[in-house]
């Protein structure tokens, strides 16, 4: 019982791990919607709390035009994201799409510096030119279908955090097995030292 509650906290990441992993990997579009509608609920929350002390400032002649501004905006923002998670999800897929077009974008520009290497006889690796092929490639992917990058960039953080949860608990065992084989061998030395005396 004492090493489970001394390995508290690395259990709690781990299960952290594990249930976030396994939902991102099952079904990522509800687990984000989820975790804006979370995000939304603090944001009111904490607009609310911020509300509730500027009246009471106002009270006391002390209140602030900036801490009723930042108030109703987290209040608001917190409302968006509560009722509206599935437009969040649209925006995110539109920088999906934005990155889709930069990454696009560099890929040519790699290439064309290939080329102007190549004409100007400067020594240059065959892999820059793999780099802007794929580059341009993967950037056209992710601009006809950022919804699905997006769903495919939420299941890999998902095996990620599976991954990163068996770590952590072989990582754990590993501890738990040397901190008590090094108990063992310390009991084992202090009895042989008062055996000696």
């Amino acid at each position: 019982m004492k090493a489970l509650l001394k390995h508290l906290p690395v259990i709690l990441i781990i299960v952290i791990e594990l249930v976030f992993g396994i939902m991102l990997f099952v079904n990522p579009e509800l687990f984000t919607t989820v975790v804006i509608s979370v995000i939304g609920g603090l944001l009111i929350i904490i607009g609310g709390i911020n509300l509730f002390r500027y009246v009471k400032a106002k009270q006391n002649g002390e209140s602030s035009a900036l801490t009723l501004t930042v108030s109703v905006i987290l209040v608001l923002l917190g409302i968006f994201a509560l009722f509206f998670p599935k437009t969040i999800i649209e925006m995110i897929a539109s920088l999906v799409l934005v990155y889709g077009i930069v990454l696009a974008i560099s890929g040519i520009y790699k290439i064309g510096l290939f080329i102007d290497f190549r004409k100007a006889l400067i020594p240059v690796n065959f892999m820059h030119l793999i780099s802007g092929l794929l580059a341009i490639v993967l950037g056209v992917v992710i601009m006809f279908q950022p919804f699905k990058a997006l769903n495919v960039m939420w299941i890999f953080t998902g095996i990620l955090l599976i991954v990163m949860a068996a770590v952590d608990i072989a990582s754990l065992i590993m501890n738990v097995v040397l901190a008590k084989k090094n108990k063992g061998e310390k009991q084992v030395e202090t009895a042989a030292e008062s055996a000696s005396e």
